[in-house]
């Protein structure tokens, strides 16, 4: 059971940010063809992966505890994340991540092993300039909850974390690459707020348009 808590606290952690974005190379795409790119145009389904590290820290019987608390063991994690979302013609998106974690300590690798979870993130464009295609946008991510197209059902939902993330659209509006600029873990069932440590950004997206 023990396991299992720390597992599941540690599902939270992401996501950030996968319904809609995307990854890696923020300069290539600030001189692709992105600009003229609308929020209208970037309507319709996409497919995203992520990668990502943070630290996060631990309590003396192994539970997630604030940061700022003393004693406390700092952990460093890596992520990856597939996700597949929908946005709207207002730059609303919702969307559901697959993400698998793994400590980078060889003590705490081996007890975590691999870990899987899933989440469903909701996004909002905050910004948009078509003639740069550069963007922000804020971001919620919930345990349970279902997406209807680029709309959130909260039904059963419980929030794990909330941040904001900074886009670029390449490849005429079939490419998003976007960084997590700030992100904040929730009291919950799944975690504490405080409980991760990272300088940002932590976390990179790339999102490719899929077919109807």
């Amino acid at each position: 059971m023990m396991k299992l808590r720390i597992a599941t606290g540690l599902g939270l952690l992401l996501f950030m940010a996968t319904a809609a974005c995307a990854p890696v190379e923020m300069n290539r795409a600030r001189t692709s063809n992105g600009g003229g790119a609308t929020l209208a145009s970037l309507a319709g389904k996409f497919a995203s992966k992520g990668s990502g590290s943070y630290t996060i820290c631990f309590g003396a019987n192994l539970s997630t505890v604030d940061c700022a608390s003393s004693p406390h063991q700092e952990v460093p994690f890596n992520m990856t994340s597939v996700a597949h979302g929908t946005r709207d013609a207002a730059g609303n998106s919702c969307g559901v991540t697959a993400l698998t974690l793994a400590a980078t300590d060889r003590v705490f690798g081996a007890y975590f092993t691999r870990l899987k979870f899933a989440r469903t993130n909701v996004s909002t464009t905050t910004s948009f300039d078509p003639a740069t295609g550069s963007g922000t946008a804020s971001f919620s991510d919930y345990h349970g909850g279902n997406c209807v197209g680029a709309a959130f059902d909260s039904t059963g939902a419980i929030l794990t974390d909330t941040g904001t993330r900074s886009f670029m659209v390449s490849d005429s509006g079939n490419r998003i690459d976007a960084i997590v600029t700030s992100l904040s873990m929730v009291t919950s069932p799944f975690g504490v707020a405080g409980m991760m440590k990272e300088t940002m950004p932590a976390i990179k997206l790339t999102s490719i348009r899929e077919s109807d």
